[in-house]
């Protein structure tokens, strides 16, 4: 996308242009230089894709653009009242001229408002709805109503001339079917992009996602932000090597290499077949090993009966209690006699009675249900084992199995280790059907253990998300149990050869990521009646070595991704729903079938004399000076981290929502607060002087930002302290070179 960014040079324009270049927009850099620095946009120089034109917007101008981020404008007092003539043509003629260029080339306009459109506010939180309380002949007023003129200009051209506009006031894409790796909290989420949006939006304060760093090494990160927006354009399904494949917008971007072989944002548009695009070679997983367990802390205790070595000593101890258990079930007492008797024939007690007496439990108790003669083990030591079972139930668990019983289908080779390991786990002796070559476990206790509470289940045919957060000393006998009784399995498999066959997608998508897990890329195909990952240059194929083999490629890699050749490119038209990540200073993620990398107001080069708050405090604390307070300092200001504000303007531009929106932290903060923070921040020693309080300086200021919220599904991440010690280090760096 072609993206006009006025007043680019600038503190918040400067931030922008640094995300849209790496999301891999082609940026226009439109600036005068009256407070923006050529140092901000620097790097960006040589790149192709960027072009920097030194230019008033007072004056018309011509240009081609898809989209126009509108930021130019002084918007510091020191600056502002400098030249308030100046001001005020730039927020009115700038605004037309700008307006009447995105009405020429049809691109969507945003303009970077003000809180200060509410002037001195006797509303507090402001909310979009609220008129304001602004003098329009003080001093300040060049910059107030400079503002609420350039809104209005852009309602009228959105009225009068259908201006695509959005309007943001600033306080100091996938689509929806294909899948993404998360994390909410410390559990890994494997769903489409539509699913995570609905499971996410509302709270994001603990999602993660893998992304890759500026090493090219995979990481797991915050995100800031997850975006859906209804979109009509092109979207094209790229296909690659080892059959990954995913499903994109035209302007949303993969990575290519560039001339140093480092990925390279591209958009959809501009790939073409042959070009190499990102897959992560291996993956950062977020482990939880599977400890030894009791059974029942794992299943419903409804029906279920804790068998001892011998009832009798608990049923005459614990008598009283177990009548008073009785009581509290509504049994009469006549009866309570005839039903402890029957405790003891069955030598077994009510899981729910074992609770109720607080009774501990053991290795040695045995289970049974209510109905059943037949016990099996209570306590699961060998981990291993049950992960080889559950593996190997995966792979040939028969769609006859129900409530009552596993069925398993069986290959010779393997008969006796199946029977001996359920023996082992269990304590239960399986059924054979030499016949139909079927093992039955008919026990509903297994069932509902294995099926229930572990979720590893035939009829869905999927590999259950907790398995993957498994480390790999333990995954590896998930994986051997899996490998060893499948079905398709052929002779192909060599030293360094390995093969999974599945007739599952949702399986051999999960086995990808397990294989990432060690580093390791399989070539996914699709056969008659399954789909076979083919693994290949394995130092040994060993299933439970894989935690110590290595992979030799023929594709060549950097870091942690493997560069896979695009194949097929086929477009399609797409109106629907699409989603997006915002993953701060990786801005990438992994998504699609079978993995590819993808791309989705204070703070550093802020300028030290500008009059705001925060630059004043940090620079006088820096240079040892006092810091000054006007008035007694009581009045509230929210601070946005200019991260923060990037990805909202981001957000507002893309998706749907035509009106003002409120940009900034709801958390107020007293200027004498701030003062305080930066100086125990940079010099605990400094002193705070007090001056009288300047004309027309507002009192409160504080965005109600529930628009932003429901509309964008944003709010600030970053809190004050990181955001300031960043924006610190920053100053520091500068005036430690002069």
């Amino acid at each position: 996308m072609r993206i006009l960014v006025t007043g680019g040079a600038g503190f918040i324009g400067s931030h922008l242009i640094d995300r849209l270049m790496n999301q891999g927009h082609e940026v226009l850099c439109l600036d005068n230089f009256y407070t923006g620095d050529k140092r901000n946009i620097l790097k960006w120089f040589s790149h192709p894709y960027f072009e920097l034109i030194r230019h008033d917007i007072t004056e018309p101008i011509r240009l081609e653009a898809d989209q126009i981020y509108h930021l130019a404008c002084p918007a510091s007092p020191v600056h502002y009242q400098f030249n308030p003539i100046k001001t005020v043509k730039t927020s009115v003629m700038g605004t037309l001229n700008m307006l009447g260029l995105a009405k020429r080339v049809k691109a969507r306009f945003l303009l970077a408002s003000t809180s200060e459109v509410y002037g001195d506010p006797d509303v507090h939180p402001q909310t979009e709805e609220y008129w304001g309380n602004v003098n329009c002949i003080g001093v300040r007023s060049c910059y107030d109503e400079g503002k609420r003129v350039a809104e209005t200009l852009s309602f009228d051209y959105h009225r009068q001339n259908n201006v695509d506009i959005r309007v943001a006031r600033i306080f100091n894409s996938l689509t929806g079917d294909q899948k993404v790796i998360y994390y909410k909290g410390d559990n890994l989420y494997y769903e489409s992009f539509a699913a995570c949006y609905q499971r996410i939006s509302e709270d994001i304060s603990n999602v993660s996602v893998p992304c890759f760093d500026k090493n090219s090494q995979y990481v797991i990160k915050p995100i800031s932000a997850i975006w859906k927006h209804k979109v009509q354009k092109k979207g094209y399904t790229i296909t690659t090597t080892w059959g990954k494949k995913v499903k994109i917008t035209e302007d949303h971007s993969l990575f290519t290499r560039d001339e140093n072989g480092s990925p390279k944002a591209v958009f959809g548009k501009d790939l073409k077949i042959g070009d190499l695009v990102a897959s992560p070679h291996y993956l950062p997983f977020i482990d939880k090993p599977l400890a030894s367990f009791f059974i029942t802390d794992k299943i419903s205790p409804e029906a279920v009966s804790i068998v001892p070595q011998d009832v009798v000593p608990y049923l005459e101890q614990y008598r009283d209690k177990i009548c008073n258990y009785l009581n509290s079930k509504a049994i009469l007492a006549l009866h309570h006699s005839h039903i402890i008797k029957e405790y003891e024939a069955s030598n077994s007690i009510p899981l729910e009675l074992w609770q109720y007496l607080d009774l501990p439990l053991t290795d040695k108790e045995k289970i049974k249900t209510l109905s059943s003669g037949q016990t099996i083990n209570n306590f699961i030591d060998n981990i291993n084992e049950l992960l080889w079972f559950l593996g190997y139930y995966l792979a040939v668990g028969d769609g006859k199995s129900g409530d009552d019983q596993l069925v398993l289908s069986y290959q010779a080779k393997y008969q006796e280790k199946l029977l001996q390991i359920t023996q082992d786990l269990f304590g239960f002796n399986a059924k054979i059907d030499t016949s139909g070559k079927r093992v039955y476990i008919g026990s509903k206790i297994i069932v509902d253990l294995v099926i229930n509470a572990l979720e590893v289940r035939t009829t869905e045919k999927d590999i259950p998300n907790w398995i993957l957060q498994l480390p790999k000393e333990q995954l590896v006998y998930f994986l051997q149990g899996f490998w060893e009784e499948d079905n398709y399995k052929n002779t192909t498999t060599t030293d360094s050869h390995l093969q999974f066959y599945s007739d599952s997608q949702l399986i051999m998508e999960k086995l990808v990521l397990i294989l990432a897990k060690f580093g390791i890329i399989g070539s996914v195909s699709q056969e008659e009646k399954y789909s076979k990952i083919t693994v290949e240059g394995l130092e040994n194929n060993g299933i439970l070595n894989l935690g110590k083999t290595k992979q030799k490629l023929a594709a060549p890699t950097i870091g942690n991704i493997a560069w896979a050749k695009v194949e097929s490119i086929a477009e399609f038209e797409l109106d629907d729903y699409v989603y997006d990540f915002s993953v701060p200073e990786y801005e990438n993620f992994v998504g699609g079938t079978y993995c590819l990398a993808l791309h989705n107001t204070y703070g550093p080069r802020m300028l030290e004399h500008d009059g705001r708050v925060v630059s004043n405090f940090i620079t006088q604390a820096l240079r040892g000076y006092p810091l000054t307070v006007y008035g007694d300092g009581s009045q509230t200001r929210s601070f946005c981290y200019v991260s923060d504000l990037v990805d909202g303007l981001m957000r507002l531009m893309n998706g749907d929502y035509i009106g003002a929106v409120n940009l900034g932290n709801p958390g107020e903060l007293t200027i004498l607060q701030l003062a305080e923070t930066i100086q125990a921040m940079v010099n605990p020693q400094g002193e705070l002087v007090f001056k009288p309080l300047p004309q027309d300086d507002p009192q409160q200021r504080q965005p109600d930002i529930t628009k932003a919220k429901t509309l964008l599904g944003w709010e600030p991440t970053v809190d004050l302290k990181k955001g300031l010690q960043l924006t610190i280090e920053d100053f520091r760096s500068r005036i430690e070179s002069e």
